[in-house]
């Protein structure tokens, strides 16, 4: 698709959801899946959050260590159940400086650097987030197939 003016653009994107761009946009729907992963975990909602990764044993989250590990919807869901006990719902505001996103055929990808502030008992904090995840589009509908984060071992920069 040609833009040829910038409120063209901008009407495009706006609508980049629809099913008639949806074809040339993927892109913008793997970034409104992970704004929904987002937005579910803020909110500890966690039927929303495994409504969102894709049914099946070989569905993974990773973290950082080697024992970050979680496979199938019952881990997972677990493991979304812990992460809640370590921050209050609703206090999570997520900045990403660096993204990218991008699909081939029913496959796709995101890569993001991340900070995060959230509280834990109305204290609050800020981290660093690599966040990666491979997606895939089953039944028309974009789904998580693998996500990896990790924390960065160097200090955030000033």
């Amino acid at each position: 698709m040609t833009m040829k003016s910038p409120l063209a653009m901008a009407m495009a994107l706006t609508l980049c959801s629809t099913p008639l761009l949806a074809a040339d946009a993927p892109e913008a729907e793997i970034r409104a899946l992970f704004a929904a992963h987002e937005a579910a975990l803020n909110g500890h909602e966690l039927e929303a959050l495994v409504a969102l990764y894709a049914p099946g044993d070989q569905t993974v989250v990773m973290g950082t260590t080697t024992a970050e590990r979680w496979v199938g919807a019952e881990q997972i869901a677990d493991a979304y159940t812990h992460f809640f006990a370590d921050f209050d719902a609703g206090s999570v505001e997520r900045e990403c400086p660096w993204m990218q996103a991008e699909a081939s055929g029913d496959v796709g990808w995101i890569s993001a650097n991340c900070v995060y502030q959230d509280s834990l008992k109305g204290t609050e904090r800020q981290f660093a987030l690599n966040v990666t995840a491979v997606v895939q589009r089953l039944d028309g509908d974009w789904k998580l197939s693998a996500m990896h984060f990790s924390n960065p071992t160097a200090p955030l920069a000033e």
